[in-house]
């Protein structure tokens, strides 16, 4: 039996069904925003959010990291992956902020729509983390045998990568589409909260 330990790292700025023997790990840190109106957030939100690929700062992120640890046996068939031993390490980043006295009403509601609205859409990345998670271990463990367990670590290998990299694609894919809907959807949601206080 032989073993190829493989690692990945993504960063982000959900069927998630839990792949076999899987473990996830799912913590979450906060950065500090300091201001008094809105402008004064969104401003901090660009200077001390995280730094993500690119040299841009996001007002939240979810660092993804994937770990495979295959074990290989050999039959009489040939050699095949027989164990996946998959690991998911999801750390989010989001904001956090202690209103000050003088922050007005109106402030303090825009700030709760959008920190609920930052929280989801890092929440819908840890859900794409997770649906290929599942996608891995299946792929991975329907590998046809191979003549010998060398070549099999080689097809697993390129296997893996690609999957990380379709992964990746899917998360830098929703990324776009939210890009296109987040300034409607939070200008929906602010217009029902203010319409909700008025009654």
């Amino acid at each position: 039996m032989r073993r190829l330990l493989i690692c990945g790292l993504a960063a982000g700025c959900m069927s998630t069904g839990l792949a076999h023997g899987a473990e996830i790990t799912e913590r979450t840190t906060y950065f500090m925003v300091k201001g008094a109106t809105f402008a004064d957030l969104d401003s901090a939100l660009g200077a001390t959010g995280p730094l993500l690929s690119g040299g841009e700062r996001h007002a939240g992120s979810t660092k993804v990291t994937f770990m495979r640890d295959l074990e290989f046996a050999s039959q009489k068939t040939g050699c095949r992956v027989s164990r996946t031993n998959l690991r998911l390490d999801l750390v989010t980043t989001l904001p956090r902020w202690n209103a000050p006295q003088k922050a007005d009403p109106r402030t303090r509601t825009m700030w709760k729509i959008l920190q609920r609205d930052i929280a989801e859409h890092e929440a819908h990345h840890s859900a794409i983390a997770k649906t290929w998670l599942d996608r891995m271990n299946q792929e991975l463990l329907a590998l046809p045998a191979e003549a010998s367990c060398a070549r099999m670590e080689i097809v697993a290998t390129r296997r893996s990568q690609e999957l990380q990299m379709a992964h990746a694609k899917a998360q830098h894919g929703f990324d776009r589409t939210e890009a296109r809907v987040v300034d409607s959807r939070l200008n929906d949601k602010l217009a029902a909260a203010t319409k909700r206080n008025a009654h």
